[in-house]
Parts: C-alpha cells; structure tokens; sequence
C-alpha cells in the first residue's frame, strides 16, 4: 500500500517526510487505513506512508537500520521516518528505466515495478532518521523537526 501526495503540494522550504509502517507480514487493509488517517491527521508534511514486509528488504539493510537505532526490541508495526527527497525518487525511476530499456520502450514496465522503485527510494534505511514502534512519538518527532 502506498499513500503520496502530489509533488505539486509540496511546499519548498518545509521538511517533507516517508513513514515506513514494517511488519513481518504486512498489514491489514483496515489496520494500514487506521494507522495512516491517525497520522495524516496529526502532521500535514507526511508525503508518502507505505506498508512495508519484513522479509521483503535485504537482511543486510535491516541489519544496519537496527545497528544505527541499537536493536530495538518492537513487537507489532514500527515505523521508520526518511525525509521525502523527490530527487531520489526521480532517480531510482530512471534506474528502472535504464536498466529495463526494452520493457521500457514497448510500454512493459507496470505501475507495480515504479512503486516498487519508490518505494525503495523513499524508504532507504540506511538514511533513516526515526525508528519506533509506538505512532504517538513518531508524530511527535515529525512535530519536532519540522
């Protein structure tokens, strides 16, 4: 599931972000609609909120995403907060396309394979900044930073 509002909204100067809500086997359609309105109505610079599963990311990006935050011990959804960088994105498309040029050319790459792309742009552990389990501080570190 992914949620993304329009790059056209986005306002230049205000820090805009991704929450990865991870679970081991993704979530629940009512659960994901649930968590997501609970922040979106909570903060106003959330651009993409997507439902992430466990055992679909590189164990070795996992590894690491839990070395920076010192193994946190979540049980249930956690979510990880990235800042929204349209660059990024822009330019995990264009690795799609170049890297599937014929697929490209004859109009072959599905809607699925460019979400897949960004989200793994928006969603880069690596360059994580928040990892919790509870949706109160994740509000409220969005809150904070802005």
């Amino acid at each position: 599931m992914f949620f993304k509002k329009k790059n056209d909204d986005l306002e230049p100067d205000e820090k805009w972000y991704c929450i990865g809500i991870m679970t081991d086997n993704g979530l629940e359609d009512e659960e994901y609609d649930a968590l997501s309105k609970r922040i979106l109505e909570s903060v106003q610079n959330v651009s993409v909120i997507s439902d992430l599963v466990r055992v679909e990311w590189d164990q070795e990006k996992l590894r690491n995403l839990n070395d920076r935050f010192l193994y946190p011990a979540f049980s249930g959804p956690c979510f990880i907060i990235n800042e929204f960088i349209p660059e990024d994105i822009k330019r995990e498309r264009k690795l799609l396309e170049k890297n599937h040029k014929w697929k490209r050319l004859f109009g072959l790459l599905t809607m699925v394979e460019y979400m897949e792309a960004e989200t793994k742009a928006a969603h880069d552990f690596d360059k994580a900044l928040f990892y919790s389990d509870d949706v109160d501080k994740v509000i409220e570190y969005i809150i904070k930073n802005s």
